[in-house]
Order: structure tokens, then sequence, then C-alpha cells
């Protein structure tokens, strides 16, 4: 074995991280190429693995530095599976983290949510004291051979506390299957019946339409399997498919090519979830529920508990969370926007753990089902629906076009609109990832065979005719297929015969436009709402937002677009959910048109949230209360002080933090809320002493003005703050104390 991991590798983990990949960007396209070889060690090192520890062992390996996405990955990856029929759930994995070093461990793959959970709480904290991981330095890794390495790892393996089959006993993996009572065939067999009109488009998929029009595809490879697999394009409840397998299918998902090709709606770029029914009962509730239409099939999402009061109103498509500073506005818009999408109660999601909810709201995201914004004042309808943007095409000339903002963008997405499954620049760079690696053989029009390959930047593609004995390359030009690709008709190009040839290779990829019922519900989230000019940004969309004005209603409208001069609506499954800083006084009110379009939800202070704070006797809780309450009687509830303000002690409650907390943001917020006038902060403070009044001399500052006229200055009082106050521990009872 030759060659071995070097500090180069980690380096360049650790740089590209997350970065697009760019081939114009030469520098990026040598790191790439470095990136390829920490990944070809990869997979000596778990094949080595293979050999030694697992002679019945799979390995699973995807080589490229690039995720789903084409963004640079922070680490390379190996997947081992101790067996050809090992749960897919659970691998063995080994491979270099450009932070943390070389790692081998067991690991969940495309686990659902509860199976991660169950996973994580038993592996424990990520690091050498987790029975099931064990990782080493990058220093301690590089000091090693490539064979060290791979007697370290096996080691490792064998010294886990868990086992890989131990931990599957744990999660129930290796009884996945065997917990379902019912094999593929009898699920055919009840689908036949229920579904007589269903066909069998393949040895491998059976295909069943139901009254609203739905399918239901079951994988028929093997009949007698209990691992049945069912497709749907609607998560069903809990209350249905409890103790059953649901994996989610997205565009990030490696495709099943059978329903990609024999179904119109389970596709990958539809969205679509996998089922294992345990049982033909559970399988019939199935059914009825997949046959409901969706307004009986969506729960209502009810809003939860806010302070003390318990508001409970009906699902609304517009909603604005307002309240003062700190009181968790943006925050909660993450439980609402799941609360929509998952078709969950507030309630529900409030005991799941924040990190878990992040995780899945961030995965929304990326599927195009959630958009975050802000407003501000610069901020116009052309970034929100639409407006031309100017760019240069490839011979430099300017050029404009109709560029969709996030509103419109969302609105296409909620409402299903897509172009093809991949865009063509997509299926091209795809095309030239797989030639840089292992060069093509082509046939021209003349049926004159060439060999295609990319050096891994440029805009042409090298073309060598297999007949030639001179070892000619002819150069096809990248923007020109692509110009065949989407219809357009090429002339005076160098080597047509070429750019022709690879153009109708890739044109079986590239499919027709479709429109798809999408019936999923979406998310805008608009932060600081009242900070942009509402009607300049909304324009006409202000009536459309409307229930009754949405697609689909009784009085559903739609407008001609002012830039593209298209029909626009929106979508009945698109929620948006603004947030408002109510205490800003730089702010107007919100526009009255748009006000009464929305449903007003407060988010006021919940000081109950820092009951358990204690900091030298001070309880935390109490402070904030009395502050509102005194701040309520001098201004307004609206000027309230937000508990998000101290949440930072939760995790270090010491004096010095809560002083840094009164002296950087309660301090500063008091004096933008009463205009600077410090007798009333004092009040606020309950004369605490962190302020006091400094004695002027005005006869001294104004000598030449009478002393009538000096009694001007009787009531005129200058503050100024006792740093050595906040220092004290006492400064803080004081604000307490009655």
């Amino acid at each position: 074995m030759s060659g071995y991991f070097r500090e180069e590798h980690f380096e360049l983990l650790r740089k590209l991280q997350n970065q697009l990949r760019n081939k114009n960007d030469n520098a990026q396209d040598i790191a790439y190429g470095t990136l390829k070889e920490a990944n070809s060690l990869t997979k000596v090192w778990a094949e080595e693995i293979i050999k030694k520890q697992f002679p019945l062992g799979v390995l699973d390996f995807r080589n490229s530095p690039l995720d789903q996405s084409r963004k640079f990955k922070p680490y390379t990856w190996a997947k081992i599976y101790p067996e050809q029929d090992s749960p897919k759930e659970l691998a063995l994995t080994v491979g270099i983290d450009g932070n943390l070093g070389f790692i081998v461990k067991i690991d969940t793959v495309g686990a659902s949510s509860k199976l991660r959970n169950q996973y994580e709480q038993i592996r424990g904290e990520f690091n050498n004291n987790s029975s099931i991981i064990s990782i080493l330095s990058i220093e301690e890794g590089l000091a090693k051979s490539l064979e060290e390495l791979i007697e370290w790892s096996v080691k490792s393996i064998q010294k886990f506390k868990l086992s890989y089959q131990d931990l599957c006993k744990e999660l129930a993996l290796n009884t996945l299957q065997n917990n379902s009572i019912v094999t593929t065939q009898e699920v055919l067999s009840y689908l036949k019946a229920r579904y007589p009109q269903s066909e069998q488009k393949t040895k491998y998929i059976f295909l069943s339409v139901n009254k609203q029009y739905k399918e239901l595809a079951l994988e028929t490879k093997n009949l007698n399997t209990t691992s049945v697999r069912l497709f749907i394009s609607d998560k069903p409840p809990s209350t249905i498919i409890e103790d059953t397998e649901c994996r989610f299918i997205n565009s990030q998902t490696l495709p099943n090519w059978n329903l990609e090709k024999h179904t119109n709606t389970l596709k990958k770029s539809n969205e679509y979830y996998q089922i294992c029914p345990n049982s033909i009962e559970q399988l019939k509730s199935l059914c009825d529920w997949y046959e409901l239409d969706q307004n009986s099939k969506s729960n209502p999402v009810r809003i939860a508990h806010f302070g003390k009061s318990n508001m409970t109103i009906d699902t609304s498509l517009n909603r604005i969370l307002f309240g003062a500073a700190g009181t968790g506005k943006t925050f909660n818009t993450i439980n609402h926007a799941l609360s929509i999408i998952e078709g969950k109660s507030l309630e529900e999601l409030k005991n799941e753990k924040r990190e878990k909810l992040k995780e899945r709201f961030d995965e929304y995201k990326n599927q195009g089902r959630i958009k975050f914004v802000t407003f501000h004042q610069s901020f116009s309808y052309e970034d929100f629906v639409e407006g031309i943007q100017a760019k240069t095409d490839d011979q430099g000339n300017l050029i404009y076009r109709v560029r969709p903002g996030v509103f419109k963008d969302i609105c296409e997405k909620a409402t299903g609109i897509s172009q093809q499954a991949e865009s063509i620049d997509e299926i091209v760079e795809k095309f030239l990832d797989e030639i840089t690696e292992t060069p093509l053989e082509l046939k021209t029009q003349q049926n004159k065979k060439f060999k295609v390959s990319y050096m891994g930047s440029g805009v042409t593609l090298q073309c060598q005719p297999l007949a030639s004995e001179m070892n000619a390359t002819y150069y096809a030009n990248i923007s020109k297929i692509k110009s065949l690709l989407s219809g357009e008709q090429i002339e005076n190009a160098y080597n047509r015969s070429y750019i022709k040839a690879v153009a109708e290779f890739l044109k079986p990829k590239v499919k027709p436009v479709q429109i798809n019922k999408n019936d999923q519900n979406h998310v805008l989230i608009i932060d600081e709402i009242n900070r942009g000019n509402i009607s300049r940004i909304f324009g006409e969309l202000i009536t459309l937002i409307e229930d009754s004005k949405r697609q689909g209603a009784e009085e559903s409208l739609s407008i001609i677009l002012p830039y593209s001069k298209k029909p626009f609506s929106v979508p009945k499954n698109l929620y948006i959910i603004g947030t408002m800083n109510s205490s800003d006084r730089s702010l107007t009110g919100l526009d009255i048109a748009l006000r009464r379009r929305f449903t007003f939800i407060e988010m006021p202070p919940r000081p109950e949230l820092l009951d358990n704070l204690e900091i030298d006797g001070v309880n935390v809780q109490d402070l904030l209360t009395v502050i509102n309450q005194r701040i309520e009687i001098l201004l307004d509830r609206d000027h309230c002080l937000g508990h998000a303000n101290f949440m930072i002690l939760e995790q270090q409650p010491t004096l010095e933090n809560l002083s840094n907390i009164f002296k950087q943001k309660v301090i500063p917020q008091l004096q933008e809320y009463f205009f600077d006038d410090w007798a009333k902060i004092n009040l606020v403070l309950n004369g605490n002493g962190m302020l006091k009044p400094k004695p002027v001399e005005t006869s001294a500052i104004f000598p030449n003005v009478d002393s009538e006229e000096l009694g001007y200055f009787e009531d005129k009082k200058i503050w100024e703050l006792v740093p050595t106050s906040f220092n004290s521990i006492e400064s803080f009872k004081k604000i307490i104390q009655y």
C-alpha cells in the first residue's frame, strides 16, 4: 500500500467546509484533487478493515469530497456493513474529520429522528469516553503508517464496549423486519383486492391509485420478505404508523429508479415517504387515511400557552408574533413553522429537544419548504416578488432577465410548479464530474467513435477520435452543449459533430417541464416585518394573501405581474409568519390593510422560564418580574424587558454575567425607553445605588447668569453610573426589596 494522509488533507477539509464547488477556481480545483486522494485512502482503509475483521462485510462508499448539494464536506466517510443483510440504518464508519482527526465509530445511516434519538442516548458524548467511538488526534494519526492505522482501527472495533450486533439489539434493528407479521405478498394481495384497477408496472413495482388520485407503490422484488416497502406521497400521523418504520425521501436522497420511471408523483423531486406496515389492520388504517381529502387529514394547528393565559385559536394562514425585545419571537418561529409543516401542536413540540427542532427546521429549509427573510428599509417589491436583473452572457453582451423574489419563489414551490427534476446545468455538472474521473466513449452521427474527457476546469471538453493515428484532440464548447439541450440551434460552432454527440447522449436525462400538484404546507418567515415599507414591498399582493383570495378558495383572485406579465396567485398551503418588535419607537405602525389580514399572537416576557436561576440569593425570575411591573406602571407593557436577555445565565449563573447583562443590555434599553430620563430609570431600579445624582455648582458653570434665573435649575439633576455597584450582589437585592 502506498501513500498516506497528510496535514494538507485536514487543512483543506477545514478551509473548504461548506464551500460550493466552483470549477472555474483553479486553486479550488487543485484542492478538489487533493481531497479525492484523501477519499481514496479512506476507501483503502475501510477495505483493509473488512478483510481483517469482517470477511462477509460490504463496503458502501461515495468517492467524492462533495455532499449532495455539491458543497465540500468537512470529513471523509466510508461505511462498513458486517454482513450483506445487516440493517442499512446502522454501519461501522471510518474516516477523517478536519477538526477531530481519525475516527472509527458505529453510526446511524439515514435513520428516523426516533431511531437517531435512541442511538444518541446510547452513544453519549462524541468522544473517546463513548462505548462505540474511537478517535485519534490529527498528530497521533499522522504519526502512524497506513498499516498501523488499520491495526489501530481493528483493535478499536474489537474493544468497543458495545459490538455492532449488541447495538442492533439495543436499537431493535434486528427485529425491525421480524416485528412485521405481514409479507410483501400479503400486502400485494390486499392492494389488488382494494384497488382492482392497479397495475404491475414491472416485476419490481406494483402501482395503485386511490379515489383521491394518489399513488401507492409497493416494491415487489421479493414477495416473501417481511421488510415491506410501501411508498406514498404524504406522511401519516403517528397514531397510524406507531412502531412502524417511516422514512422521508427528498431531493437529497438517492432516488429509487423504479419509482422515478414508473410513477407520476413518487419521485425525489416531489418528496414522498417509505412505510413498512407491520399488520394488515395497520395497512387498512393507512389506506383509509390516505383516501381522506386534505382538509380532513390535516390536524388543526393549535396555538400553545403564552404567558399565563391559555390561548387557542383556529389555524391562521397569516400570523404575526409581536412583543417587546428579547421575548423570543424569532426563537419561536421555529416551533410555529414545524407546527404548520408537521401538523403537530405547539404543546407537543415544546417537549422536544431544541437541537432536534432546529435540525428538522434546517432540513425543511434545505428542501425549500421554509424560507426566512428579514425586512428593512431598503427591501423592495423587486426583492420580494420579482424584478429585473442585468447580467452578461458568454460573449460579454448585457442581457436582462426577470428574477423571482423570495415570495414568488416559495409560492411556486408550494404550488408545485417545477422545471425538470434536475436543471441542465446540474446534469452537465454531473457529467463533467464523471468524465473527469473516467473518459467516456461516444459516437458521432457519422458513427465515428471518440473518447470524451474533461480536465476538471475550463470551458471545453477534450474529444479524441479513436480511429485517428495522429492522436488528435478536438475541443467541444460546454456552453454550446447546454444550448442544444435547451432546444436552441447553434451556428458557427467549432467541432459541431462532437458537440451534438455529447448533447444527444445527455438529452434523455433532460425531463420536460412538469407542473405537479403540491399539497404540502410551506412557510415564509418574515422577521422584523414592521421595519420594511409594507405598501412598497407587498404591492398588489396585499389582497392576494387573504384566506378567501388564495388559490382554490371561492373568491380566489390572480393578478398579472408587472415584469414577467404572467398570472400569479397565492397558494392556500403557504403560511406567512411575521415577527414584530412592539417596543421599537423608531417604527411606524403596520399598514392597516396588512394588519387586518394577519392574526396577532402576543409574545410577552416569561420570567417563569428563569425560575430555577439564583445568584448569591437573588432569584432572577423575581428580579425580572419586579422590573417589568415598574416599567408597565411608568410606561406601558410594550416596553417590558424580555426574558431572553437573561437566558445566558442558565449556562453561567455568575454575578459577573448578571452585572454585564445590566451594564450592556438592561441600562441601555431603559435609556432608550425613557428617553434618558434617569430619574425614572432610578425608580425602575428602586434606587439601588447603580445610579446617583451628581452635585452641580450651577453658578460656576453659568457665572454671568442672575441668581434668579438660576432657579431654572432647581429641579435639574445630572446622573452618573456607579461602576462598583454593579459588582455587588446587594445592588441587585435592593431592586427586589420592598
